[in-house]
């Protein structure tokens, strides 16, 4: 059952738990940039990603996750000199170039933090942005919500076998009737959506969700565009597909099945617990839906501290658990299944030995074989357990889903990177 709104007051109502606020826009944020050419229904436009990635939450509705007080920050080996991006090479087209200015002016990357061990072995803000800033985290955002729904099912209150019609009967005659949740999970739904280049999801996607402002679109709410997709292009479970709308109804899957929204189960289950330095912030729709595919909004060092959590087991510093051990062993193994839909999508031409499960990457980057969260403009958090390095980084490349990009993240930055590591 779908949760009940209350939006006079901008709260989102959960049966049964409390709520967090639902706040509006940043109107004086938008008036201070409307001089500058900046608008809500541009905001997202190549050309202002440097002002408004790290502001992207300002755009639209959005929730608030405290980091409570429980855990306080792990305080980090200061050992930033250690890895010197100055003294380390990658490659673009034209040649070598220093990896700081490679990440720099050609990835357009906006922040890094390396971690080894316990180590802050490098850490870097370009433009404009501090150890304070939070950033959006694009479709990083995916693995988080696939990760709560990992902690559902740990709890007994998520079935990942069950279809999705299961905990959402609104969704009777859509693609997504028949389709069990973990293959949502894994996007294997095999949904036939037309998309644009450049873009892995429909317009009307992001017209229902506001996430350029009000417009009339005629959809209200992320729900009311999820039930119009009526086809299949592939059998279920057979086919990888990069497709936002899984994500979405996985977020409303988790909502149903824990009665609690998305936003305040993140709070309660993960932000308060891996002993975050700043408040994140979650975009939502005008139904007060999260944008559970791309509206997270964290600072580098805590999506650095959550891939730490991952690579010790799912515990935080203090050895508590925060995700399921066995959720996160499940993810580094695969299965035959998420290996085989992996073979066949495009993706397999950068990484074959791959595969994508509960909305996270498995790769094999010049031997080492490592776990990754990806968003689409250079957002990225890497866990390689070989070398027990994290590497969180934020940027604003102008164009999604290119090969150049990928090429320069994912077979220069990151290989180099790891490789200078290992030996510290």
């Amino acid at each position: 059952m779908l949760r009940s709104l209350v939006l006079a007051s901008c709260v989102i109502t959960v049966t049964g738990a409390s709520a967090l606020e639902l706040k509006p826009a940043d109107q004086a944020f938008l008036d201070q940039i409307a001089p500058f050419g900046v608008s809500q229904a541009h905001w997202d436009a190549a050309e202002f990603a440097a002002l408004t990635f790290p502001n992207a939450y300002k755009f639209t509705r959005h929730y608030e996750i405290d980091r409570g007080t429980a855990v306080s920050p792990q305080k980090w080996i200061d050992d930033r000199g250690a890895l010197d991006l100055t003294k380390l090479t990658g490659h673009d087209a034209d040649g070598p170039l220093p990896l700081d200015v490679l990440l720099r002016d050609r990835v357009k990357n906006h922040s890094m933090v390396v971690l080894k061990g316990d180590r802050l072995i490098h850490e870097h803000y370009f433009n404009g942005m501090s150890p304070a800033s939070t950033h959006l985290d694009m479709s990083v955002t995916k693995s988080f919500t696939a990760t709560l729904a990992g902690i559902a099912a740990a709890d007994g209150k998520l079935d990942m076998t069950k279809p999705v019609e299961f905990y959402l009967p609104a969704f009777k005659g859509s693609a997504f009737e028949g389709v069990s949740v973990q293959d949502v999970a894994d996007m294997n739904s095999g949904l036939d959506i037309p998309t644009p280049p450049f873009l892995s999801w429909d317009p009307k996607f992001t017209l229902s969700q506001e996430w350029n402002g009000p417009n009339d679109g005629g959809l209200n709410g992320i729900d009311e565009y999820l039930v119009t997709i009526k086809k299949h292009k592939y059998e279920p479970g057979t086919h990888y597909q990069y497709q936002d709308p899984n994500t979405e109804v996985l977020g409303l899957v988790v909502e149903a099945a824990t009665k609690q929204g998305l936003a305040e189960y993140l709070q309660e289950k993960i932000w308060t617990k891996i002993g975050a330095e700043q408040n994140a912030y979650w975009m939502a729709d005008p139904k007060g839906y999260t944008v559970a595919s791309g509206g997270l909004n964290m600072a580098t060092r805590d999506l650095a501290r959550v891939g730490k959590v991952f690579l010790n087991s799912g515990k935080n510093h203090l050895g508590e658990e925060v995700v399921p051990q066995a959720f996160i062993d499940a993810i580094w193994a695969g299965n035959e299944r998420v290996k085989a839909a992996w073979s066949v999508g495009k993706e397999a031409a950068l990484a074959p030995d791959g595969w994508y499960k509960d909305q996270i990457r498995i790769l094999t980057l010049d031997g080492h074989k490592v776990m990754v969260f990806v968003g689409i403009h250079g957002q990225v958090c890497v866990m390689d357990p070989e070398t027990d390095v994290v590497i969180a980084m934020n940027g604003g490349y102008p164009q999604t889903e290119t090969a150049r990009m990928n090429t320069m993240i994912f077979l220069e930055t990151v290989p180099t990177i790891l490789k200078a590591a290992a030996k510290l």
